[in-house]
């Protein structure tokens, strides 16, 4: 099953609502058979048998929750059991899987013991059950007791799973554990507080990471995909707020501004309060509202009133949508520099601005539509560290020269804004055409090379993607961008090629997988290095790599290569690689995605012929997503000048309508931003968004999706 948001009205009468809590017994009766494995919430009180080869099982759950949060399944599984301080845990996989179960429940412990120590959450069941399915729109679900993952979020292996497999699951294992407090203990009065649950749930599993692995790279990471997917949504015709005011189809608000923003302005709370009035805050949300349904309020007055911090101005960020610009100016004069700050938000929003100046760092706390800050004593004019591990999420303009960028690259002690520094510079090269970088660009890039964390200089080293880019054009050329990057990605490879291949050497990781911090970001580093060298020709490079891996990580890494290259190894190499892994879905999955994904000319076409490939069913998610939602994020491609990316999404979005409503809404995001585009490619894609409003029996998941964007 799966109930939340509207599911459970489909199993029997209800008031379907979360602010509506009950206890639950859950008693199911099935053919022992067909369905051997019976479970639902909380603790397993009694089985029996029934005449004609039929049994029951009967689940007791003792804390009251919301109808959204029950669960049932009935199948044919494996188990995995564990404990874990007296309790016991469940990993249950589909029947040959087994093998593939131990990470996850790995995860599950790690995340147990970490909310102990971090929060002083514990564990309040007697039996934790994790059950992973191959058919399953969502990524994971925390019903109380009994997660359901889907298998991308719970398999791993080390020769089918990468270390960003490894690392989501561990990730996404312990984002469902945490609900069990934030969420299922204390829940949402109603589904326009939905960020109340999963913006605080992110908040926990990024701190996890950052905990569990590196502070740094985890939040370079999360930085990337909040600027590639929800800014634009801030921007876009599904803009709205954390806390939504209306929806049509609330399964369409599940989405990066009610997830990942949420995070952020929960994590902007933690920075204006520290990290012990933070937990102090936590402390008081639970002691207040245990067992309770509550609102996004709740949470922030138990927060002001735990530290003693007016938060009141701070609650817009719940309410207004859009993303806030910081346009900054500093003045250095006689041993003062001067910076001045104007926001865009009317009224304003209080904006935490971590910033360092000289050897003086604090956290500023923007309140006002404009504010001027004077730093004082200083030996020399400084260059700014502003916006520091990205305190808030902002638009920061500055007036940064290129050689305070360099300086800031190779320098700044805040490591995302060494990143930061980068990214903008080679943001500048490819949207000013500007060819070759700079020598002293090339300079720091090689620095960072060097760096004594490789998976650092490796995030570091990533280019921004087109779709960032594109965000920042007037009218959005997808050919051009892609020109100009890929023009940027061969300077860079010509230039550092000798130190490339040196660092590609050096960073082979030996003896037997594993997928700790340490070793996956060697990883990362070495497969860059494989990603700029074959910009030179060097495919033989790549298909080495391919027949010698001992692990997924760096196969993928080269059949990645080898995906984008016009070169005789590319179809021996996909082929091959079908035939070796067909058995196993995920990894069938990455072999859809690195081809719809190419950025070759041909992909478009490719990636029909995929559709009826035996690879390929539409009835499950995991495949549309590899292959359709592959190609729609693939930027030159999906916005081919014919129009032809477009119709095709189209085909594909009609489609799924009739089989699964809330994944052909997923693909019509799609659309989101055509009207960024040229005045052709505009007309091309309204023409489609027409057709696909005009079809017959559209759902309402769809149909909220597209009428937005064409109201734009």
């Amino acid at each position: 099953t799966q109930c939340e948001a509207e599911g459970f009205r489909r199993i029997t009468w209800f008031i379907d609502r979360p602010d509506v809590m009950a206890r639950y017994t859950t008693t199911i009766h099935a053919d022992r058979k067909r369905y051997p494995v019976l479970l639902s919430n909380g603790n397993l009180t009694a089985t029996g048998e029934e005449p004609g080869g039929r049994h029951w099982a009967r689940f007791a759950d003792p804390f009251p929750k919301p109808s959204y949060l029950f669960a049932m399944v009935a199948a044919d599984l494996e188990v995995l059991e564990d404990a874990y301080q007296g309790k016991k845990l469940f990993v249950y996989v589909e029947p040959g899987k087994l093998d593939q179960a131990g990470w996850a429940m790995d995860c599950l412990k790690r995340a147990i013991q970490w909310d102990e120590k971090r929060f002083g959450l514990r564990l309040d069941l007697d039996q934790y059950k994790i059950v992973a399915v191959g058919d399953f729109n969502s990524g994971a679900m925390e019903n109380k007791g009994l997660n359901i993952f889907n298998t991308r979020y719970v398999l791993a292996r080390s020769d089918i799973a990468t270390d960003s497999d490894y690392l989501n699951i561990d990730r996404v294992v312990a984002h469902e554990y945490f609900h069990n407090w934030t969420g299922n203990r204390v829940t949402c009065r109603d589904w326009f507080q939905l960020s109340l649950k999963e913006g605080l749930t992110v908040f926990r599993d990024q701190e996890y990471g950052a905990d569990t692995y590196s502070r740094a790279v985890t939040r370079i990471q999360e930085v990337r995909a909040l600027r590639a997917g929800q800014f634009p949504e801030d921007a876009g015709p599904m803009k709205h707020p954390v806390r939504p005011q209306s929806y049509m189809e609330i399964r369409n608000f599940y989405t990066m501004t009610v997830y990942e923003k949420g995070a952020e302005v929960v994590r902007m709370q933690h920075s204006l309060l520290g990290e012990e009035k933070f937990k102090a805050g936590m402390r008081l949300y639970f002691k207040r509202h245990d067992g309770q349904a509550v609102t996004c309020n709740d949470f922030v007055q138990a927060m002001q009133d735990a530290s003693g911090i007016d938060l009141s101005q701070f609650k817009l960020w719940y309410d207004v949508a859009g993303t806030p610009v910081l346009d900054c100016r500093g003045a250095y004069e006689n041993g003062s520099f001067t910076l001045a700050v104007k926001q865009s938000m009317n009224p304003p929003f209080h904006i935490p601005f971590a910033v360092k100046i000289g050897d003086e760092e604090q956290v500023l706390s923007i309140k006002r539509p404009e504010e001027e800050f004077v730093f004082r004593n200083l030996k020399s004019k400084p260059v700014p560290s502003l916006l520091r591990s990205f305190s808030a999420p902002v638009i920061l303009n500055y007036p940064f020269t290129d050689e305070e960028l360099v300086h800031l690259m190779g320098r700044d002690d805040d490591a995302f804004n060494r990143w930061e520094a980068g990214q903008r510079l080679a943001a500048s090269i490819i949207l000013g055409r500007k060819g070759a970088p700079s020598r002293a660009f090339l300079d720091a890039s090689r620095s960072i090379l060097s760096d004594r964390d490789p998976a650092f200089a490796a995030e570091a080293l990533t280019l921004p993607p087109e779709a960032f880019l594109a965000e920042q054009m007037q009218v959005v050329d997808p050919d051009l961008l892609h020109s100009a990057r890929n023009e940027l990605r061969l300077a860079l490879a010509q230039g550092l090629k000798d130190e490339l291949l040196s660092k590609y050497e050096k960073l082979r990781v030996d003896g037997a997988y594993s997928p700790d911090a340490v070793s996956a970001g060697k990883r990362a580093l070495r497969n860059l290095c494989l990603g700029f060298l074959s910009e030179l020709d060097m495919s033989g490079l790549a298909y080495g790599q391919l027949q010698q891996a001992d692990n997924m990580t760096d196969a993928m890494a080269a059949l990645a290569c080898l995906a984008n290259l016009d070169c005789p190894e590319r179809q021996p190499a996909l082929d091959a690689f079908y035939e070796k892994w067909q058995h196993e879905p995920l990894v069938v999955d990455k072999w859809l995605a690195v081809q719809s994904t190419s950025r070759l000319p041909d992909t478009l076409a490719r990636v029909k012929r995929l559709l009826s490939h035996p690879a390929f069913d539409i009835k499950v998610p995991n495949k549309v997503y590899a292959l359709i939602r592959g190609f729609a994020s693939n930027h030159v491609r999906f916005h081919a000048a014919d129009g032809s990316g477009y119709a095709f999404l189209a085909d594909q979005v009609i489609a799924l309508n009739a089989l699964n409503p809330q994944v052909a809404a997923r693909m019509a995001r799609g659309f989101d931003r055509w009207k960024r585009f040229d005045a052709a490619r505009q007309a091309k894609a309204r023409a489609q968004l027409e057709r696909i409003r005009d079809a017959e029996g559209l759902s309402k998941d769809v149909a909220e999706i597209v009428t937005k964007a064409l109201a734009g």
